[in-house]
């Protein structure tokens, strides 16, 4: 343990038990695999598994790619040992910023499948330039631009559906607008929502927050959370466990937002047909959905006599 400290310039703890804690930041366990010359595969399923983390992810280009470059660097042969390739995240980021800002996504590159730019990705060779991996990126700069497309695309078929209901039983006044959802949705939800790379939460609880604020249950989410490279749901963490089970409770209770998305979301042919006020009580079941929780939750714990931070619902903002 002592060398992989002074591999990733940290100071070797000599408190009892320190090290049977699993790190709490995913650039904790990158350090460690690299230290060892694990692969990236293997890494990653740390990053998953214990970490809770998401996988790194070849489009994001100012963070991901860059570990994923240099992991694929680090773990050929026994470079671990002769060179620290973990200390040079910070000077080939700031090479492929400069380089990345001033890319026209107009006339530069194609959109490559998230697939093939993993593969693609593992044949860039390592100078200490960085020549290769900038013109890896002016190649596919598109592809980058597409980042997270997948998963967006799964929020706004939510968010349209919802404001589309809302819209059409609208009496007056002004149209429904994703802004129209401040109070139900969080400020940075809706950046996330209508801004590129930069905004895009980095936590696991920040992403089934937002999920849960547009009407997401646990097999929705899941989908969600694994196009992000998360785990899904695991009932084994306290907090996602309490949530699993409020989903299942809030699911049965509330069939007519079930009937919706099948029908409308999902586009599911047999769905059964559903009248403008039921269709608006169905997504106004969903925004409540988040609200619903939090509410069952702390009333629970509150009975429980649980301390103040204990009986807040994590999945709302501070």
């Amino acid at each position: 343990m002592d060398d992989i400290c002074k591999y990733m310039g940290v100071q070797y703890s000599t408190t009892p038990g320190f090290y049977r804690k699993l790190p709490k930041h995913r650039e904790t366990y990158i350090g460690i695999g690299m230290a060892c010359g694990l692969s990236l595969e293997r890494i990653n399923r740390w990053i998953v598994q214990y970490g809770g983390k998401k996988r790194l992810y070849v489009k994001d280009v100012l963070n991901d790619l860059i570990w994923i470059y240099l992991i694929h660097v680090n773990s050929c042969g026994k470079k671990h040992l002769q060179e620290n390739y973990y200390h040079k995240f910070e000077a080939c980021r700031d090479s492929m910023e400069a380089v990345y800002q001033s890319m026209n996504i107009e006339s530069e590159g194609e959109n490559v499948p998230t697939c093939e730019l993993d593969e693609e990705a593992k044949r860039v060779v390592f100078d200490p330039e960085y020549a290769e991996l900038k013109r890896f990126v002016k190649k596919n700069i598109r592809a980058f631009h597409s980042a997270y497309a997948r998963p967006k695309k799964l929020l706004n078929l939510y968010i349209q559906g919802i404001l589309r209901v809302k819209n059409e039983m609208k009496t007056g006044g002004r149209k429904w607008t994703l802004n129209s959802l401040r109070g139900d949705l969080d400020d940075s939800m809706i950046n996330y929502l209508t801004s590129g790379i930069k905004y895009v939460p980095k936590s696991k609880k920040t992403h089934i927050s937002v999920g849960l604020a547009i009407g997401m249950t646990a097999k929705e989410l899941d989908e969600y959370l694994q196009m992000m490279g998360y785990a899904p749901l695991d009932a084994t963490y306290p907090n996602e466990g309490m949530l699993l089970e409020l989903l299942e409770n809030w699911e049965s209770a509330h069939p007519l937002q079930r009937c919706f998305k099948e029908k409308y979301l999902k586009g599911n042919s047999t769905g059964v047909e559903m009248d403008g006020l039921q269709k608006l009580r169905a997504v106004d079941e969903m925004l409540g959905l988040r609200s619903d929780l939090k509410e069952v939750y702390e009333k629970s714990r509150a009975l429980q006599g649980g301390c103040g931070k204990c009986q807040k619902f994590p999945y709302m903002s501070e």
